[in-house]
């Protein structure tokens, strides 16, 4: 008989990072979030460009391996001076897990030759408990699909007074509150922590300290689950891993609660004109701005 406490994912570094793999492979979140960043980011930075002080710094909390960040750089890197030349600039980068660290290390060798990096592999916590009060000024924070695993009113506090300069943004994009994977968390807390952060957590920080900001609903995405139902499909396996945040589901779980599982997953998918089951996520972002004026 399956033990009931299954092994977290998150709790093993290669088992996660594979069933990441596998679930970017399956989805275009990434396309979605550059898409954020392309129309609303970049405009602004663009607007107040002309009282930017180089390089343009970049604080990264909870990087992973870097898939998000990079698309974010490369964004970045769109941003012009009025003369039109780029801006160099500098990528901190905090994320406890070392081996997700030097995977993000690796990418970062191809990133254009105007980004510098700082690599901090500690958590948040850590980081602010020992930031010191002359340390740099950040133009860009963001928390991608991070928010989740820090004090929301703690860390949005520490940014916006301690790490953003005079003028800055503050970025949190988290699942959408009808997202499928909320529902998921909900109706399996034993397999996900129903009550974790999410976007609306920001929205009332931001509210309750009379920050400016803006909450972007974002683009839905679509994440093919096809391959979830075929027991012996390895990337679908990997891929049922990370919607379940468990180490070999399939393997570890009661045969009952798996094909619960398999259920839900069923019941909010449907089947596009390719013959594929696709489940429709959507990731939500919070904008804050400092000295951006009213």
């Amino acid at each position: 008989m399956a033990e009931h406490n299954t092994l977290l994912l998150s709790s093993n570094p290669d088992a996660y990072s594979r069933s990441f793999q596998s679930f970017l492979a399956a989805t275009q979140q990434e396309n979605a979030i550059l898409k954020c960043i392309q129309q609303h980011i970049v405009p602004l930075i663009n607007k107040g460009i002309s009282e930017l002080l180089e390089p343009f710094r970049v604080l990264s909390v909870g990087s992973g391996e870097g898939e998000n960040d990079i698309n974010i750089l490369k964004a970045l890197c769109n941003i012009r001076r009025v003369e039109g030349e780029g801006i160099s600039m500098i990528n901190r980068v905090i994320e406890p897990d070392v081996a997700r660290l030097a995977t993000f290390r690796e990418k970062a060798e191809k990133t254009p030759a105007i980004v510098d990096f700082e690599w901090v592999p500690m958590t948040f916590q850590e980081y602010m408990s020992q930031k010191k009060a002359n340390d740099v000024k950040f133009d860009v924070i963001h928390f991608i699909h991070s928010i989740y695993y820090v004090e929301v009113e703690d860390a949005l506090l520490h940014c916006y007074e301690n790490e953003l300069g005079r003028k800055g943004i503050l970025l949190t994009i988290s699942h959408g509150e009808d997202d499928p994977m909320l529902k998921f968390a909900e109706k399996f807390p034993d397999q996900r922590v129903a009550s974790f952060p999410r976007n609306r957590d920001a929205v009332a920080v931001a509210s309750e300290r009379g920050w400016k900001y803006l909450v972007c609903p974002g683009d839905s995405n679509n994440l093919d689950i096809t391959t979830i139902f075929d027991r012996f499909s390895r990337e679908g396996n990997y891929l049922l891993d990370f919607l379940s945040n468990r180490m070999d589901v399939r393997q570890n779980e009661e045969k009952e609660s798996v094909e619960k599982i398999l259920k839900f997953w069923e019941e909010q998918s449907f089947i596009n004109e390719h013959g594929r089951r696709i489940v429709e996520l959507r990731d939500n972002a919070v904008i804050i701005l400092k000295g951006f004026g009213h």
